[in-house]
């Protein structure tokens, strides 16, 4: 590694695929609008292949250049970098400030046996894309071990003058690797069920529906349902349920790939977490960088004793990779696991923090402020609906703002907040379930506090605390609480007396 390496000869193969992933879409404008209509006598219709070809051969040519120019190797404390065709550009990442060292295995990679490695520090990164899994595994001894090397060296030049005629050769035993966390497939499958399957196929399939949602024969597959029953509103009750069941089944199916074999080790003040089935994912995550954890629990999870933990972290890279899970600032840490056995395993990662439950219930001078506004702007849209179109409209909005009642009055019973010595607690209570969110006084950046005349005359204050979230920030509040907590919050913040 103390000499220039070049990428695996796996990354030209790499570059093909990403020379077809550029051009598929005049491939297949190419496939739909003129095969079927070409004219293999007719030496124009050769044109627009001709175009697309060179579009590719360009786009391989640039990939292959870009392969061919990329070096890597260790230099002094450093792990240098250098690409470019025409200008060659060099990057330096001091070894020393290196904290993560992340590795992607998209189903490609995994069938060419290679990974995308990721080399972090707090400020800035490396993208090796397509290393071979054995490069990977070397490049990531050679750094750590490096690492070790510098320690063990600012260690031997601290030793007192006594130790001089004895042995100082350091033992460098490696980390011990502790298995903490594995997700079983029971588990994996009830957690699918649970983690509306529904949104996440929505979500996945829009973008896809959306661009061939004029190649689907619509009219047929109604017509089917027409067969069976002549009556619209069965039509659309069979067809409603279709979609429901199937987008249920898919999400269903998407947890459990993105989520297949989720594995959590520590090593050292390091976190290892590796999932996934067609894209694996192996990345790291510091555990000196946490700045609150986050429990976050459905409703439907709640009933089962369930539930879920995230650290946020810090990171001053912005854009660095958009397969990077960890560049928000946001990442789980236990998918789904028994609250008593999560909180187990937090303790013993977080042994500074008490994690002590929320005082929950808020006033209820805040009740009606949680849904009358939103309530009175869906009653002047149904209203303008119900005279231009049907009055039925009305029904849906009726039940619409009993939904926001019902969800302002768990709101108001099991939201709340605690302070417990140098640590808070804030519970808050989301559309679909709870999130709790601990963190301590030493990682605050500041606090707002709102209020207008007629939060003052009931004597209530919005408040939110700040902390570092990725690149950015992160608030943490809650609404229209008593104007004495709020105080007491401030004054805790500022230095004074905790208050329970």
């Amino acid at each position: 590694m103390y000499n220039p390496q070049k990428l695996h000869p796996i990354s030209y193969l790499a570059g093909v695929i990403d020379a077809i992933k550029q051009n598929i879409f005049l491939v297949i404008i190419f496939l739909v609008f003129n095969l079927k209509d070409f004219d293999f006598t007719n030496i124009r219709s050769y044109i627009f292949p001709g175009i697309v070809f060179i579009f590719f051969l360009f786009s391989f040519v640039t990939q292959v250049l870009k392969v061919y120019n990329t070096s890597y190797w260790i230099e002094n404390d450093h792990f240098v970098l250098t690409t470019g065709i025409f200008t060659k550009a060099r990057k330096e990442l001091n070894i020393r400030r290196i904290q993560t060292l992340d590795t992607t295995q998209g189903v490609i990679h995994q069938l060419v046996g290679g990974v995308k490695l990721q080399i972090k520090t707090p400020s800035d990164g490396i993208d090796l894309d397509t290393v071979s899994k054995k490069q990977s595994e070397l490049i990531q001894q050679a750094i750590k071990a490096k690492q070790q090397d510098l320690i063990n060296t600012a260690e031997v030049s601290q030793q007192d003058d006594t130790l001089q005629g004895h042995d100082k050769t350091l033992e460098t035993k490696g980390p011990q690797i502790i298995h903490l966390y594995k997700l079983k497939f029971k588990e994996l499958l009830l957690m699918a069920l649970t983690s509306g399957a529904i949104g996440v196929a929505f979500a996945a399939l829009s973008p896809i529906i959306g661009g061939f949602s004029d190649v689907i024969p619509w009219e047929k597959i109604t017509g089917q349902f027409a067969h069976i029953s002549q009556a619209i509103s069965v039509i659309i009750i069979m067809m409603i349920a279709l979609v429901i069941v199937g987008s249920y089944a898919i999400g269903t199916l998407i947890v459990i790939i993105r989520n297949f074999n989720y594995t959590v080790t520590q090593q050292d003040n390091q976190l290892n977490i590796k999932y996934g089935l067609f894209n694996v994912k192996n990345i790291t995550v510091p555990t000196d960088r946490v700045q609150s954890v986050v429990e976050k629990q459905s409703f439907l999870r709640n009933l089962f004793g369930y539930t879920s933990i995230h650290f946020v972290i810090t990171s001053d890279m912005e854009d660095f990779d958009k397969d990077d899970v960890s560049l928000d600032g946001n990442v789980m840490i236990l998918p789904f696991i028994k609250r008593e056995k999560a909180f187990e395993i937090i303790k013993n990662l977080m042994p500074n923090m008490a994690f002590a439950p929320a005082k929950q219930g808020m006033p209820w001078r805040g009740f009606h402020r949680l849904f009358w506004r939103q309530a009175l702007l869906l009653i002047i849209i149904a209203s303008v609906v119900a005279y231009f179109w049907k009055p039925w409209i009305f029904l849906v909005v009726g039940l619409i703002i009993i939904v926001h009642i019902i969800h302002s009055l768990k709101v108001v019973k099991v939201s709340g907040f605690k302070i417990q010595n140098d640590e808070l607690v804030v519970r808050n209570v989301t559309p679909f379930g709870f999130k709790n969110t601990y963190f301590k006084h030493d990682k605050i950046l500041g606090m707002e506090i709102k209020k207008n005349p007629f939060l003052e005359k009931n004597n209530l204050a919005n408040f939110n605390f700040i902390i570092a979230k990725g690149p950015s920030n992160d608030n943490i509040g809650l609404k229209y609480s008593n104007d004495s907590d709020v105080s007491a919050l401030q004054s805790w913040y500022l230095g004074g007396n905790p208050h329970d």
